[in-house]
């Protein structure tokens, strides 16, 4: 259900001079008819550039934007980024202060900054952590803007909210489950499909003797193992909230579930270190060559495409499996939102245009190969994406369950995610033998916190 949150283990600061606009604030436009996608090209619009206008004013005052971005385990995405605010600085006079933050300390920052009275002015973060600021009134109407661009329908998702629409969507995130190949054809197994087979596989290819386990899974807290034991969860038959956000976790199967991921753990079908492995630490030990099976966007396909060919050869990239009941996509989305006491947000909207200028926007979304996916129309059927290796990336992202599904799209999924709690509750049985039915307890308690106010 969610994109892996993958972060580069460094805050990286930018602050860049430039061409002239002034700041401002927000937007108070009414929400875009159902059905609107904004521009009415087949293609996506592209960026007026108007900063080149702006570059008359040669004796216009410095303006600031204060730009804040998750960290991405692909490199050339923030390298791509800081080129880009570089070059916005120039046109458009504006000293711009990019900085780069690994998604695991983003909400503690930004939570750090709004208590000071001095958020960024735009931010750009998963789908689930820019949510938890839309009920609390943070953020900037945004509906003006939504209908500047021709967005897929099913990227429109991520903009609303109960309260209204608050997030403009960046790029589709699509999950998909890798698998060694090698593994399975030296135990002449078939690939898994469902969760039963996915254990059977672990155990058959477990090997800690050599430092080899079936499992890359993690416990720690965050997107991936709160994804993971969700999908189990609802694949066993179980939502744990219904549409109008009851909560409705707490039965035999979700039970059954429960026990299934606790089992990968206490049964050592990973390694000691996966209790409390974030949301990288995945990503590293399948590209260290130290487990067989994990869940993740295409930042590992990149990474081996990049710097181990010879493991993508052994790979085998696959839908996340079915339950015993039913089999869900995964992945998530990425959003700009801009905050209501940011100081320059007339610098923001102009950079958000900037951001989607045809050209540009294509060579970003193509340098991360299934990590992002567009949220634009007009690009499916280019030779990028009509690739046999790409095709399947953009197919994974038309069928990513929201997050929170079935429930309302508003913050309180966000917040349940953010507050770790399935993890926790399988965690408390693996570390400290919690009875099962007592960690699905205390699921529920955890949810109705948030979702019930209880």
């Amino acid at each position: 259900m969610f994109k892996k949150a993958l972060s580069l283990p460094v805050i990286a600061a930018l602050t860049l001079a430039a061409a002239g606009c002034s700041s401002g604030g927000g937007s108070t436009a009414n929400a875009p008819a159902s059905g609107s996608a904004g521009s009415t090209t087949s293609a996506p619009a592209a960026s007026t550039d108007a900063g080149k206008a702006g570059a008359s004013g040669a004796a216009a005052a410095k303006t600031k934007l204060v730009f804040w971005d998750k960290s991405e385990y692909v490199k050339e995405y923030n390298e791509l980024q800081k080129e880009r605010v570089a070059q916005f600085s120039k046109e458009f006079n504006v000293d711009v202060e990019y900085v780069a933050i690994p998604p695991a300390d983003l909400k503690t920052k930004l939570l750090a900054a709004i208590e000071a009275g001095n958020p960024p002015d735009l931010l750009l973060a998963d789908d689930f952590v820019a949510k938890q600021f839309v009920g609390n009134k943070q953020l900037v109407e945004i509906s003006d803007i939504l209908k500047k661009y021709d967005f897929r329908e099913d990227s429109k998702k991520y903009a609303y909210a109960l309260e209204g629409w608050y997030e403009i969507p960046v790029y589709h995130n699509p999950n998909v489950m890798y698998v060694r190949k090698d593994k399975l054809e030296e135990k002449k197994l078939d690939p898994p499909k469902t969760w039963d087979d996915i254990k059977k596989v672990a155990q058959a290819i477990n090997d800690p003797k050599n430092n080899f386990y079936g499992l890359g899974f993690q416990l720690g807290g965050g997107g991936d193992s709160e994804g993971r034991i969700s999908d189990l969860i609802r694949t066993y038959g179980t939502d744990l909230v219904d549409k109008d956000g009851k909560v409705t976790v707490n039965t035999p199967e979700a039970l059954e579930a429960i026990k299934m991921d606790a089992s990968f753990f206490t049964e050592k079908l990973v390694p000691a270190s996966a209790v409390t492995g974030d949301d990288s630490w995945n990503n590293t030990a399948y590209l260290a060559g130290t487990v067989g099976i994990v869940f993740n966007s295409s930042s590992i396909y990149a990474a081996m495409r990049n710097d181990k060919p010879d493991l993508l050869q052994k790979t085998l990239i696959l839908p996340w499996p079915a339950g015993p009941k039913r089999q869900f996509g995964s992945g998530g989305g990425t959003v700009f939102v801009m905050f209501s006491k940011g100081k320059n947000l007339d610098n923001a909207k102009k950079y958000i245009d900037y951001f989607f200028n045809k050209d540009f926007y294509g060579k970003l979304i193509e340098k991360l190969n299934g990590l992002a996916v567009p949220v634009l129309n007009g690009y499916e059927n280019t030779e990028f994406w009509q690739r046999p290796e790409n095709k399947g990336w953009f197919e994974a992202s038309k069928n990513i369950v929201p997050l929170g599904d079935p429930g309302p799209p508003d913050a309180r999924a966000s917040q349940v995610v953010s507050e770790n709690v399935l993890s926790k509750a399988v965690q408390s049985i693996v570390v400290n033998k919690v009875d099962p039915q007592k960690a699905l307890d205390a699921i529920e308690q955890g949810y109705k916190k948030v979702y019930e106010k209880k």
